[in-house]
């Protein structure tokens, strides 16, 4: 009986070895893993270590492990074609906000939607990117969990990286401003996002004189649907705006070019 149980530990451990170690290599160049199978036999040895109290694997520990080791190979030779997924439960439109706003922070700015699909159960979010540098994904899990996200696993199969994310908590990056005070807006380098206070009744936005703005401006619901579109042709030196029912969030832009505004607006809600 008690044999029965040892080898039984003994088959367990081995199956997790097993599959901690199939996951790690998901994540290893061919060259490396043919000239360190005993370093990351040695790294992976204690399996138990990669599971967290789910029973799940933590990749982001097996990632760190290769970082800290020089296993974690992220650059090419030369530019290549790289695509990334991104997967999630909860609202596709904060969702994708929330990453685009990741990679920017992280100097990717030029990647291009693939494909998009959604059903009952999963948004799921294709993009892909030239570049010679895959982005760091322990920096990307770093800036998603400052956005609320957190990243449940991450697959990689020749040049796709695939993310799955609960980002039921997900935050954008938006502007606060406190009621009743005029709050001076600095040079814009993207569209203005401003956070309405829940009392906001309405928004006056004003112009440098020297200055030449022509107002785009849109309002959404806390799911970054969109509610109500103002777009004007002419200069405008001030605007005062309602607020329309159920807003939580308003861009704030130049319908031709933000160098319309390169000296900054100035905001008051009340």
């Amino acid at each position: 009986m008690v044999k029965s149980i040892i080898l039984t530990l003994i088959i367990c451990v081995g199956l997790c070895a097993q599959s901690v170690n199939e996951k790690a290599n998901e994540f290893i160049s061919k060259s490396k893993l043919s000239t360190s199978k005993n370093l990351i036999s040695f790294l992976f040895a204690n399996a138990s270590k990669y599971y967290d109290k789910d029973g799940e694997i933590d990749v982001i520990l097996i990632l760190e492990t290769l970082r800290d080791n020089g296993l974690l190979g992220l650059s090419f030779k030369e530019p290549q074609e790289l695509e990334l997924i991104f997967i999630t439960k909860q609202n596709p439109l904060i969702f994708m906000r929330v990453i685009s706003e990741s990679l920017n922070s992280m100097g990717y700015n030029l990647f291009l939607t693939k494909k998009v699909s959604k059903s009952i159960d999963e948004f799921v979010w294709h993009i892909s990117l030239s570049t010679q540098n895959v982005p760091n994904p322990l920096l990307l899990g770093d800036n998603l969990k400052a956005h609320g996200c957190e990243v449940l696993d991450i697959k990689k199969e020749d040049n796709t990286w695939s993310y799955i994310v609960d980002s039921e908590n997900a935050k954008i990056d938006t502007i606060k401003v406190e009621p009743n005070k005029k709050i001076a807006l600095k040079k814009p380098f993207a569209p203005y996002i401003l956070e309405l206070n829940d009392n906001t009744k309405t928004i006056t936005l004003e112009a440098n004189p020297s200055d030449y703005w022509h107002p785009n401006i849109n309002f959404y619901d806390e799911n970054l649907h969109l509610i109500h579109t103002i777009k004007l042709d002419k200069r405008e030196m001030a605007i005062k705006l309602k607020v329309p029912q159920n807003s939580v969030y308003v861009k704030v832009d130049d319908k031709f070019t933000l160098e319309n505004i390169k000296r900054g607006l100035t905001v008051t809600f009340e």
